[in-house]
């Protein structure tokens, strides 16, 4: 990576970026959230470790702004913390806060900033672009003519493109919904897709609080812990905080 010394302006330009960024990355999550295709055939045995996994929204734009700005924060959190002499934390939204706080101590001209403008605000402007872009189609379901169906959030009907046929979008998902009960995911990927369902947000850190509690049994399955999408809805529409 390179560039030139960080005057007033580009200096600005870069505060101005990891300030925006916390939030930024936490709207790519949301994001990703958006794909092509929801649900999978119903399974069942997770214990048994025959689980199968959800078929997650997919958001191809999202993950490679996200990539981007984790390599670039990765990249300079790393070299800063060596000329300052402290850990670089390992996190993105963590390495934002960590350059943030420590960049006022550096000089201008270090050499371990060459190339952060326009690395960082590039990688800002993309990730918004991506953001801002028309709501990706979700896949909810087949029509019986055998088309694909699709809708995005704040649709009520979908129109088949092959014979016109229209269907109620929540029937679709709740159709979904039952067939994917007894799928699996692990904490991270179900909070991305149960929204789309429930219209309540659910977090990874929420879902592993409440198997803590006892409320959810999770299943060791590959080396990870996964949970049932139905048992997680349970508790999450019961409003267990």
């Amino acid at each position: 990576m390179n560039g030139d010394p960080l005057d007033p302006g580009r200096r600005d330009e870069v505060m101005r970026a990891l300030a925006a960024l916390p939030g930024l990355l936490a709207e790519l999550d949301t994001t990703l959230s958006r794909g092509d295709a929801v649900g999978a055939p119903k399974v069942t045995g997770a214990a048994t470790g025959g689980a199968r996994r959800p078929a997650l929204p997919y958001h191809g734009g999202a993950s490679d702004a996200h990539a981007e700005i984790a390599r670039v924060l990765r990249y300079y959190a790393v070299r800063v913390a060596i000329l300052v002499r402290r850990p670089a934390p390992r996190a993105p939204g963590e390495q934002a806060v960590f350059l943030r706080g420590q960049l006022p101590r550096v000089p201008d001209d270090a050499p371990v900033l060459a190339g952060i403008h326009p690395a960082l605000p590039d990688a800002v402007t993309a990730a918004r672009a991506t953001i801002d872009r028309p709501a990706e189609r979700l896949c909810i379901g087949l029509c019986d003519c055998g088309s694909r169906l699709y809708a995005v959030d704040e649709q009520t009907v979908a129109r088949c493109p092959g014979c016109d046929r229209e269907y109620a979008v929540a029937e679709r998902r709740g159709a979904l919904l039952s067939q994917a009960r007894d799928m699996v995911g692990t904490a991270s990927e179900l909070a991305r897709i149960l929204p789309w369902f429930s219209g309540k947000p659910v977090t990874a850190n929420a879902i592993r609080q409440w198997a803590a509690r006892g409320k959810l049994i999770g299943f060791h399955v590959a080396g990870e812990t996964v949970y049932r999408i139905g048992d997680v809805l349970r508790v999450h529409e019961n409003g267990h905080g």
